[in-house]
C-alpha cells in the first residue's frame, strides 16, 4: 500500500489518453500525492512548457522530451516519471544536467508482452488471419482451407534475442509449447533448457526469431540484411520490443523476395507509420499498433508503480531511477 506524505507536490500528467481511453484505469492515487492536473495528450513543446510551469513532477507515457525541450522546462521540475519501461522518448542525459531525476516502470508488462509475442507466433504458425479472411470471403470450404499451410509450434526452434524479464518469459512459454529454445544475450544468463548461442547461430537455426532486447546504440538495427540472409526461408521474425532493432528496408526486401516466410510486428521505427509504408501492404506481414503493453491489468499495474515511484521520491527513497 502506498504511504502518502503530508507534503504535497504539483504533478502534471501530460498524456493520460495514451494510457486510458475512458475510465478503465484508476488515477485517483495521484491526487493523494499532490495537486494533479491531467491532460489528454499534449505534444507541442509550447503546450508542455506552459502546462508544467509550476510543476515539480511531470508524468508522461509517450510524449517526447528531447534535450531542447528539457532545457526550457521550469526550474521547479524535480522528477520526470515515465509510465513505461522504455525511456528512449526522454533525454535522460539532458535531464541529469538540469538536476532532474527520471524514473521508469520496469517489469509491469512482462506477462502482457510475452503473451503477445506468443500470440503472434501462433498466428504465423496457424495462419489464423488468412484463414479468417478466407472464411469471411469464401465461406466454409474445408478442403480449400488446406491450401493455406499451417504448422505446429511443438518441435520448432524458437530463438530469443535478449533474455531480460520479457525474453525469459517468452522462452519459458516456448518451452511450455514444446519448442526447442535457443537465445542470444550479451551477458551470460542461465535459464533451464535454454541454450545460449551466437547471434549468427540463432539466425540460422531458429524457425521463429523473437526480439526482446532494449534499443541501444549497440542494438540499433541488430536485425539487418546479414542477419536476415542467415534465416531459414520458412522462418518468421517477431518483434514486440522496439522498431529500431530492425533495419526496415532490409526486412521489406527480405519479405518481398520471400527470403523469409514472414514477420509479425507490434512496433515500427516510426509510429504511426506513413500511409505508404511498404510493410502495411505486404501479405506476409502481421502488424499490431504497439499493443503489447496494453492489457488493462498491465496498464493499471504501470500506473500504480508510477504512483509508488513518485511517493518514494517525495520521501527521499526514490525507486526505479534512471539517473
Amino acid at each position: 500500500m502506498i504511504k502518502f506524505r503530508e507534503k504535497k507536490m504539483n504533478i502534471v500528467i501530460l498524456d493520460q489518453a495514451t494510457i486510458s481511453c475512458g475510465d478503465e484505469i484508476d488515477f485517483s492515487a495521484f491526487h493523494k500525492l499532490g495537486t494533479t492536473t491531467l491532460y489528454a495528450n499534449l505534444s507541442a513543446p509550447s503546450e508542455i512548457i506552459a502546462a508544467t510551469q509550476n510543476a515539480q513532477v511531470i508524468v508522461l507515457n509517450k510524449v517526447n522530451l528531447d534535450a531542447a525541450l528539457i532545457a526550457q522546462l521550469s526550474s521547479t521540475i524535480k522528477l520526470i516519471a515515465i509510465t513505461a519501461t522504455g525511456y528512449d522518448n526522454v533525454d535522460v542525459v539532458a535531464a541529469t544536467k538540469r538536476g532532474i531525476k527520471v524514473c521508469n516502470v520496469p517489469g509491469y508488462g512482462t506477462n502482457a508482452v510475452a503473451q503477445l509475442a506468443v500470440c503472434l507466433m501462433l498466428n504465423c504458425a496457424t495462419q489464423f488471419v488468412p484463414q479468417l479472411d478466407y472464411m469471411r470471403e469464401q465461406g466454409w470450404n474445408k478442403q480449400a482451407g488446406l491450401a493455406i499451410q499451417m504448422h505446429e509450434l511443438a518441435g520448432k526452434t524458437l530463438g530469443v534475442v535478449g533474455l531480460g524479464e520479457i525474453g525469459a518469459a517468452i522462452a519459458r512459454l516456448g518451452l511450455a509449447l514444446g519448442m526447442q529454445v535457443i537465445a542470444y544475450n550479451r551477458s551470460a544468463k542461465h535459464i533451464a533448457d535454454v541454450e545460449l548461442v551466437s547471434l549468427e547461430q540463432l539466425a540460422a537455426q531458429a524457425d521463429f526469431v523473437s526480439l526482446s532486447c532494449a534499443l541501444t546504440a549497440d542494438t540499433q538495427k541488430i536485425i539487418n540484411a546479414d542477419f536476415l540472409a542467415l534465416m531459414k526461408p520458412n522462418a518468421y521474425l517477431i518483434n514486440t520490443a522496439r522498431g529500431g532493432l530492425i533495419d526496415e528496408a532490409a526486412l521489406v526486401s527480405a519479405l518481398q523476395n520471400k527470403q523469409i516466410a514472414g514477420a509479425a510486428l507490434d512496433v515500427l521505427c516510426a509510429e504511426p507509420p506513413a500511409a505508404d509504408h511498404p510493410l502495411l501492404s505486404l501479405a506476409n506481414v502481421i502488424l499490431t499498433p504497439h499493443i503489447g503493453w496494453a492489457p488493462i491489468e498491465a496498464r493499471q499495474r504501470c500506473v500504480d508503480i508510477s504512483e509508488s515511484n513518485i511517493n518514494s521520491f517525495i520521501y527521499g527513497n526514490p525507486l526505479n531511477l534512471l539517473n
